[in-house]
């Protein structure tokens, strides 16, 4: 018998706006719920993730709101230059009938599930990892849409398979994904922060580049987002995760070592070497020595593809031992001083639309254990930290505030 899950916002059976009619809730995090709903004059289904806002005071709660309606134009520009990015619909707040305030996004609705799951599930079944021909149709729409945000001045900086959706299609129907999340956006203006608020930077650390785990390696940049996707290049074609183990500092340092790179071949694959040296490009440590977009990546790739071969099969790569992790929440915080150069260098930042925290005491440590975090109300002198509870569906996830 399924136990019917709490609803924290008590929406469900209730009308959102006059228009978005609110079914069930169909999953949940810490810091945010999505719901099934249909929009009423349309009849069509849609997706309304709400979010748990901190206790903020209706200056705060303006800016809050500001930021996701720049948030949600941003991602309607994007989906409206590529079908593969999850289109946004509308983004507004409510007040909830204990009186929360809530502030929530309408995106598309979309059937099937996310490649996360997908790869557990195969594993589970004892699948054989994919050929690279296989790969690169797989990830082909999220190339492009990395491309085009690319081009137009945006790092997605949190790529992952969680965030990669396979959608539900008919037999013999060619495989389709959509690439989600895009409120972690980073948008490349040089524009100041808002005031009393603090730019936060999140990302997941089995997915992590170097430069997101420590300055030193560099800024975070488009760049960013091409290793990600060169590590789930990997992981499709090994059957394993790239970067593995559930201490964040185990993974910071197979991110970051110069002399060991998580490509292919090395964990196992056999693949060619055109392919192995495009891996490697992705997977550099050094941002120099590294693909600087995803178009330049993808395009490499397949031109390694195009290469006859003595080598065209795959093997299974062996199974390698986690290492041992903690229960609880994962939490690495430290604050990165940002220069005038620093931001016309790189990127100005916008506030992540999704998975609000609270860390009252943000340090600039690096705490490489899991330990769990306490969330606290917001205040308008406390800076904001993002995070993500770890659970049987999720992956660590670290936050970076940036003043």
């Amino acid at each position: 018998m399924t136990i019917p899950r709490p609803d924290p916002f008590e929406l469900v059976g209730t009308t959102i706006a006059g228009k978005y009619d609110v079914e069930e809730m169909v999953a949940q995090t810490a810091l945010s719920v999505v719901y099934r709903a249909t929009h009423r004059v349309w009849q069509r289904r849609v997706a309304i993730k709400a979010f748990t806002a901190p206790s903020l005071s209706d200056e705060a709660r303006q800016q809050l709101l500001a930021s996701f309606v720049d948030e949600g134009r941003l991602l309607m520009e994007l989906s409206e230059r590529c079908a593969a990015i999850c289109q946004a619909r509308d983004v507004s707040s409510l007040t909830t009938p204990r009186g929360d305030w809530v502030p929530y996004t309408v995106l598309e609705w979309l059937d099937g599930e996310c490649l996360e799951v997908m790869l557990r599930r195969e594993r589970a079944e004892g699948a054989p990892p994919r050929t690279l021909t296989a790969v690169v149709e797989l990830l082909n729409p999220i190339a492009e849409a990395l491309a085009i945000a690319h081009e137009r001045g945006v790092v997605h900086r949190d790529v992952k398979p969680g965030n990669i959706f396979v959608l539900s299609g008919a037999a013999g129907e060619a495989i389709r994904t959509k690439l989600l999340d895009f409120g972690v956006a980073k948008v490349m203006r040089g524009a100041a922060a808002a005031p009393g608020l603090v730019v936060s930077q999140s990302f997941t650390p089995s997915y992590g580049a170097p430069e997101q785990f420590s300055s030193a390696h560099g800024t975070t940049g488009p760049w960013t987002d091409v290793f990600a996707l060169g590590l789930i290049v990997v992981e499709l074609l090994t059957g394993r995760e790239a970067l593995h183990g559930d201490v964040v500092g185990a993974l910071a340092t197979q991110s970051c070592d110069l002399e060991v790179r998580p490509t292919a071949r090395r964990l196992g694959a056999t693949v060619t070497d055109d392919v192995e040296g495009v891996l490697e490009r992705a997977l550099a440590v050094r941002l120099e020595d590294r693909f600087c977009t995803a178009r330049e990546l993808w395009n490499a790739l397949r031109d390694a593809l195009a290469v006859p071969s003595a080598h065209q099969g795959r093997q299974p790569a062996e199974p390698v031992a986690s290492d041992p992790g903690s229960e609880g929440e994962i939490r690495v915080e430290w604050d990165v001083p940002r220069t005038s150069a620093d931001i016309a260098g790189a990127e100005a930042g916008s506030l992540r639309s999704s998975d609000l925290a609270v860390d009252a005491k943000a340090s600039p440590s690096v705490d490489a254990k899991a330990s769990p975090g306490a969330e606290i109300p917001l205040s308008s002198t406390i800076p904001i930290a993002l995070s993500r509870r770890r659970s049987e569906a999720s992956t660590p996830h670290i936050t970076e505030e940036t003043p």
